[in-house]
């Protein structure tokens, strides 16, 4: 049974479903199995709980205002209220809206619990050998994109046919590479990286070299093409910025990629903003599903440390010892440290954890006692190192980012567009980098060297 199964057998939405386990925060290894089948568990968690899921479920479906969430959660008004307005929202808005955001997300937000979801589905702080680490909502977002890959039935159903081309846009090091790969495992098509170098001619081959290629894959069963930077090549001023040869190469992809359910080759594209594309590359046929790639939200960023901290480690490791001694191994330990890292990308995390391995290990080779203690300065200290690309530039491109997936995308992740926006107006109204009282203390060596951050032109 499949989780639109279950949403039949139930008599619940799809996208409900989905939105639960991605609001509730469950593990995605607890709901379903690589082949996308219910688990014993979730199955029957939700029969036993379909009266709750049901109310979910209503609530999911519709826009609400902010005394409509009140009252569904049990909580004042002004208790709402303040959760936009801390989530970047002005005042004088957060008392008109309606949102699609659902009433109990904003209800954990607040400190509201539900033992009976946490008793179901217990916390999990391994994170080290997990594929995917958050991110549920949009790899659910992803599977609905891609059924026609996995449901036979889709033409013959809905007349969806398979996409040709697709667009992966975000910021720069949102991770785009990682889910191109991650794409190409769902749908269980080749991982083929086509770089840059071989696209603008500086390989001595032929010159249809390209277009050969591209027919080659075409005949060869479940193939994903991967072109990184993408909008360097296919962007409106292409002709101006590249070899002539890369005209030629514009218009091989272009006749290569229209739709034809008979070849299994996918062309993937990586932008840093859809904004650079002309409209021939993303007209009906061609590049014309797109697929924003957000930086992490708090939770993530918490998931995604310990990963990055974790991943690979032999169990008789000096470094998890380390972490271990100091109760590091737990998401709780990192909540002031990834609160600080407000729209860090998927590589400053992993810049923060190389840094702050390298730090413990220049320790380590001094003491080889394992009693070495995560002091507030080496924290910091990795923190400022991985900070660096946090720049002005860097958050016009989220900026510019935000503006794209509204458009596009504003209805199926609301609650991470809050976030993004929130974060943003954060660095909008200080113009540096916050330095939490929580986390990251400060001697007076240490705030001599606050980072800032201007966000001004």
């Amino acid at each position: 049974m499949q989780l639109k199964d279950l949403s039949n057998h139930l008599n619940i939405s799809l996208g409900s479903l989905q939105n639960f386990i991605n609001d509730f925060n469950i593990d995605l290894s607890f709901c379903i199995d690589e082949n996308f089948n219910v688990t014993p568990q979730f199955q029957e968690f939700s029969e036993k709980n379909v009266d709750f899921l049901k109310k979910y479920a209503d609530d999911y479906s519709k826009e609400k205002t902010l005394e409509e969430i009140a009252k569904t959660i049990g909580v004042t008004n002004d208790d709402v209220f303040k959760f936009f307005i801390s989530s970047g929202v002005p005042p004088e808005v957060a008392k008109q809206m309606k949102t699609s955001v659902s009433s109990y997300l904003i209800h954990t937000y607040i400190g509201g619990n539900y033992p009976f979801i946490e008793e179901a589905f217990p916390k999990c702080d391994d994170y080290a050998t997990k594929s995917l680490v958050g991110y549920t909502d949009l790899y659910f977002y992803l599977t609905d994109m891609l059924d026609p890959f996995i449901s036979s039935n889709q033409l013959e159903s809905w007349g969806i046919s398979k996409p040709a081309g697709m667009i992966l846009y975000g910021a720069p090091g949102s991770g785009k590479i990682y889910w191109a790969k991650k794409i190409a495992d769902m749908i269980g098509y080749e991982f083929v990286h086509v770089y840059n170098d071989y696209l603008l001619g500086n390989y001595k081959n032929k010159k249809n070299a390209f277009s050969d290629f591209l027919t080659k894959k075409m005949n060869q069963p479940k193939t994903l093409l991967f072109i990184d930077s993408f909008d360097d090549l296919l962007t409106s001023n292409a002709e101006n910025s590249f070899y002539p040869e890369t005209i030629e190469l514009i218009y091989s992809v272009l006749r290569h990629i229209q739709k034809d359910d008979r070849q299994e080759l996918l062309i993937v594209g990586s932008v840093e903003s859809l904004n650079n594309l002309n409209d021939e590359i993303v007209a009906p046929g061609r590049f014309d599903l797109h697929i924003p790639i957000f930086p992490p939200t708090l939770d993530e960023r918490k998931q995604l440390i310990l990963h990055h901290l974790t991943n690979n480690l032999s169990s008789d490791s000096p470094l998890l010892t380390i972490l271990k001694n100091q109760n590091a191994l737990s998401k709780d330990f990192w909540t002031p440290y990834a609160a600080e890292m407000k729209l860090f990308s998927n590589t400053m995390l992993i810049d923060f954890t190389q840094s702050l391995k390298k730090r413990l290990y220049a320790l380590y080779r001094k003491d080889e006692t394992k009693n070495i203690v995560l002091t507030e300065k080496i924290l910091f200290s990795a923190f400022q190192e991985a900070k660096a690309k946090l720049t002005p530039d860097y958050l016009k491109h989220l900026a510019i980012f935000l503006t794209e997936a509204k458009q596009n995308v504003g209805q199926d992740f609301p609650a991470r567009l809050i976030e993004i926006n929130g974060d943003l107006e954060f660095y909008l109204k200080t113009k540096e980098i916050p330095i939490n009282k929580i986390g990251f203390k400060q001697t007076e060596e240490d705030s001599a060297e606050k980072p800032q951050v201007s966000v001004e032109s």
